[in-house]
């Protein structure tokens, strides 16, 4: 063995020998329940875990490891572990941050503590569920370091004997190989489904007691969880009993119920959405669980969203209300019709670990199915909801529960194709489209691509003779002549309800000419902000690769010079030449910036 291996081995001994020691001499087994578990929060897209250790002087806060995976995976390189003849993956898990902690004061200044800190861990043990795929090898950590590294072998069966066995084929050694190397891509693009089985139980000292804490390795920005792992730190919550509903309301693609609460004036709740983000689907939402061996189709639903939030203050301007928040979802209690539960397994709901979303799984005989079933829910996603029905328990400030007596169904997600606005205008926008298919010519307005497709024009800029420097107002119902214009907000929010596919055309200085399609472009209501969203790029249809033109500004409200919604700390729109986009800090295009005479 090298110099440098048995340096390690020593260190690694030492620092075990060190834990056990102040085990014994600073901790005792905790003979009451000196814990309460107090607050969950979300931090720079991890979860951190807040419990009060029950000091007499406190109230002093204990917060868990971070156990969050916080780097790309996408880029991780398989190693060899010489001695134990063993390929593996190492996985960084941030352990504690100061700058997380930081925020974290910031967030619980309301229950006035004395301290706040990361609790003391002794002990760390690592275990994945048997019938993973995913075989944990180690978890290397020294107390006190920020960063831990969890070794992983994506594997079922150890390598040795295939490489010291002579009488082993080589065609055997190569499906192993091609094993190893399909589960490396898995893991590669869906190591959320991988982590999520590797649980952590951390051995805490609070008050000299010893306390073990149950946890797992989350994927930052990405982290979920059961939503009964969670509910098991809490102690039992009573129901609310000063809560009084008022109305349901329908925004653009949900419904929702917003209750009352009776001691507090002007104080109103929104229960958890659970709405189904139609344009959430792509080709990564087909996934792979390691401890099921088995594909399924990921569908993300809405719980939280402020756009939402102050949709329903606009509504209740009635009722005069003095605060609007968004309950917590604490159950969700589902029932799926026969004919959905025949074809397909459906899995729990998890939860995000900010609470904003929410996870339902549908498991697939195989690859195949599961991208049969996503094109259908793309194509008309009532098929798939109308069988899947709700009913909701929520948390109202993490102090009491409150039950709907109300059983809701996800498909109203999708919008309704009987308002006036929507049908009339893509009415009239399929029947000129069918119109210039006839004569083979195409107006100002349409364009007709040569395999059949007909697009309508939503921007166009060719002699910048029409200045794009207007107001909210002007961006909303739209400006501009036959050469240069804009057809508004409120046009391009009810034409692409749905879902619909754009085609961005672009022309250099040097001739060329560019172009990007994507599918499933929508735009909100004046609700939203005219939020914009896509589904995916359509590369295969693209003269370009990469998404330079979307993929910056997705889920972005519209901004203007007069209406500052992008998250920078000035405005976009008056920085950056006064026109009107989805910004976001700031932006990777601008078509609407002022129009270039000469080429820079």
């Amino acid at each position: 063995m090298p110099l440098y291996e048995l340096r390690v081995s020593a260190a690694l001994a030492l620092l075990l020998c060190s834990l056990a020691a102040g085990q014994v001499s600073q901790c005792a087994p905790a003979d009451s329940l000196r814990l309460r578990f107090v607050a969950q929060l979300s931090v720079n897209g991890c979860a951190l875990f807040v419990h009060d250790t029950g000091a007499s002087d406190g109230p002093h806060l204990a917060v868990e490891p971070l156990m969050c995976v916080t780097d790309s995976l996408r880029g991780i390189a398989a190693r060899f572990d010489s001695i134990a003849q063993q390929k593996y993956v190492n996985v960084p898990v941030l352990m504690k941050d100061a700058g997380m902690l930081a925020e974290a004061q910031r967030q619980l200044q309301h229950l006035s503590p004395s301290s706040v800190s990361f609790a003391n861990v002794t002990n760390i043990s690592v275990s994945a569920d048997t019938r993973s795929s995913v075989r944990v090898l180690g978890f290397l950590w020294t107390p006190n370091e920020p960063v831990a590294t969890l070794r992983l072998a994506l594997e079922k069966n150890s390598w040795p004997l295939l490489v010291r066995k002579q009488r082993q084929s080589k065609v055997l050694f190569l499906n192993k190989q091609i094993q190893w190397f399909k589960m490396q891509d898995r893991f590669k693009h869906s190591p959320q489904e991988a982590l999520e089985k590797v649980k952590l139980i951390a051995s805490i000292i609070a008050n000299g007691s010893c306390h073990d804490i149950q946890s797992r390795v989350m994927l930052q920005n990405d982290s979920i969880f059961d939503l009964d792992l969670n509910r098991q730190k809490f102690s039992p919550l009573a129901t609310c009993g000063q809560l009084k509903f008022i109305r349901s309301i329908n925004l653009e693609n949900c419904s929702l119920r917003v209750h009352q609460r009776l001691n507090m004036k002007g104080y109103f709740l929104i229960e958890p959405l659970l709405c189904h983000n139609v344009s959430s689907l792509s080709s990564e939402s087909v996934r792979y669980d390691y401890s099921r061996d088995m594909h399924y189709l990921k569908l993300d639903l809405v719980l939280q969203d402020e756009a939402t939030r102050d949709a329903v203050r606009t509504q209740l301007a009635d009722l005069s209300p003095g605060s609007v928040d968004l309950m917590r979802l604490w159950t969700a209690e589902r029932s799926v019709s026969s004919s959905l539960s025949a074809r397909f397994e459906v899995g729990p709901l998890m939860a995000s670990a900010d609470w904003r979303s929410a996870q339902l799984r549908l498991y697939c005989g195989n690859l195949t199915e599961c991208r049969d079933l996503r094109s259908a829910v793309l194509t008309e996603p009532t098929d798939l909801w109308r069988h899947v029905q709700w009913r909701v328990t929520s948390l109202v400030a993490e102090q009491c529960l409150s039950n709907s007596s109300k059983i809701t169904s996800s498909w109203r997600m999708k919008p309704s194709e009987d308002a006036s606005s929507y049908t009339s205008l893509k009415s009239w926008a399929r029947l000129q489209c069918a119109s210039a298919q006839r004569t083979e010519n195409s107006s100002s307005v349409f364009q007709l691509q040569p395999d059949g497709r007909c697009f309508l024009k939503i921007q166009q800029r060719l002699t910048g003779i029409v200045s794009f420097q207007r107001s909210w107002t002007e961006y909303e119902t739209g400006f501009g002549e036959g050469t240069d214009f804009w057809i508004g907000l409120s046009a391009i929010h009810s034409l692409s309800q749905g879902g619909a596919t754009l085609r961005v055309e672009m022309k250099l200085w040097n001739g060329s000419e560019l172009h990007a399609d994507y599918a499933g472009f929508q735009v909100g209501d004046a609700s939203t902000g005219y939020r914009m969203t896509y589904r995916e790029m359509l590369r295969h249809r693209s003269s370009v690769s990469f998404d330079a033109f979307l993929e910056h500004h997705k889920d972005m409200r519209f901004s203007t010079m007069d209406r500052d919604n992008d998250v920078s700390r000035y405005s976009c729109s008056n920085e950056c030449g006064r026109g009107g986009w989805w910004f976001k800090d700031c932006h990777h295009v601008n078509p609407n910036a002022v129009f270039p005479s000469r080429e820079k």
